[in-house]
């Protein structure tokens, strides 16, 4: 089976840690994910609920007549104190600390790191064992490293060094 990992493009309000915050694409983050969806079809597409990768998914939907789903445990982990807030406003720092220690150093109120693996790959083992040759999943960064940290036998503790760009689409045979 051929799965596909495609992380929303740019959204309104910059780079910021966005979380579950419901912001939509760009125009530019629309055709971002439009040019890396190109001749490229699926049968199932499984989403996260939030505007900026719903809408896109519902549009490939209808486009391709695939089966959609839409799953609310693909949504961003809750980012707590941080949401909405840029590097620069948190201090590059405590991003730094974070990312190279999520578990002992995670922004105020945020989502725990195992709870949010649990979530995510909960959903995730439901989508896959699907009766479908493609799928493909329409989610964030953090939903993304945590699917590619399970298929590549990394500690999720070390999610925040798999690099995921926006509007990328990676394909995996599994």
């Amino acid at each position: 089976m051929r799965l596909s990992l495609l992380r929303h493009g740019e959204s309104v309000g910059g780079r910021i840690y966005r979380g579950n915050q419901d912001d939509p694409l760009t125009d530019k983050g629309w055709q971002q994910m439009l040019d890396s969806t190109q001749d490229q079809s699926w049968e199932l597409i499984a989403t996260s609920p939030l505007s900026r990768c719903h809408a896109f998914a519902n549009h490939l939907q209808i486009e391709l007549q695939a089966q959609l789903i839409t799953l609310n445990d693909f949504s961003e982990l809750g980012f707590g104190d941080w949401q909405g807030l840029s590097s620069q406003a948190i201090g590059q720092d405590r991003v730094n600390a974070f990312k190279q220690d999520p578990i002992n150093n995670k922004p105020p109120n945020a989502e725990n790191l195992y709870d949010f693996q649990h979530r995510v790959l909960n959903s995730f083992n439901s989508v896959v064992n699907h009766k479908a040759n493609s799928i493909l999943i329409v989610a964030h960064a953090g939903v993304i490293r945590v699917i590619k940290s399970h298929l590549l036998n990394l500690p999720i503790e070390k999610m925040f060094t798999i690099e995921v760009m926006s509007a990328s689409c990676e394909n995996f045979e599994i």
